[in-house]
C-alpha cells in the first residue's frame, strides 16, 4: 500500500515536469527574470531620500594600491556586503549623488569616482559604493576603520 502511494508521487512529479501547470510556468518565469536581473550591472543604486537614512560606512576599507591611472586595488570588509580582498575598482563618473565610502564626503553627479568592477558572471554586493577620486593620495595607503 505504501509502495503504491510512492509510485503515485513519482508519477505525479514526472507529469508535472513534462506538463507543468500555468502557475508553475509563471513561477519559473518570475524566478528566471529575478536571476537575470541580479546579474545586470546597470541596476540603479538604491535611492536615499534623507541623507541620515543613508547606509553606514563599512567596517573597514583599505586602498591597497593604485594599479594604473584608472584602477585601484581595495580591501573591503563589511558585515552586510561581505569581505573582498584585492578587489579591483575602476574610475568613472558618478551617475547620481552619493556618499564616499572611504571618507563620508558628499559625491555630486559627474564627480570622478572609483567603483567596484563588475562582470556579467559576477556582480559584487558592494557594487553601488563609490570612492571619490579626489580623496585618494597616489603615494599613500589609506584606511578607514
Amino acid at each position: 500500500m505504501n509502495a503504491l502511494s510512492e509510485d503515485n508521487i513519482v508519477v505525479r512529479t514526472l507529469l508535472n515536469v513534462l506538463d507543468p501547470s500555468t502557475e508553475q510556468r509563471d513561477a519559473c518565469t518570475v524566478n528566471r527574470y529575478a536571476a537575470l536581473k541580479k546579474l545586470r550591472v546597470s541596476i540603479p543604486s538604491p535611492v536615499v531620500e534623507n541623507m541620515y537614512d543613508a547606509p553606514s560606512r563599512p567596517a573597514h576599507i583599505v586602498v591597497e594600491e593604485r594599479l594604473s591611472s584608472c584602477t585601484i586595488s581595495v580591501s573591503w570588509s563589511d558585515p552586510c556586503s561581505g569581505r573582498y580582498n584585492a578587489q579591483i575598482w575602476r574610475s568613472g563618473l558618478a551617475r547620481d549623488a552619493a556618499v564616499c565610502a572611504l571618507t563620508g564626503r558628499a559625491i555630486s553627479r559627474g564627480d570622478e569616482v572609483f567603483r567596484p568592477r563588475a562582470h556579467d558572471f559576477h556582480v559584487p554586493s558592494n557594487r553601488h559604493q563609490m570612492i571619490l577620486a579626489a580623496t585618494l593620495d597616489p603615494h599613500a595607503e589609506q584606511a578607514v576603520a
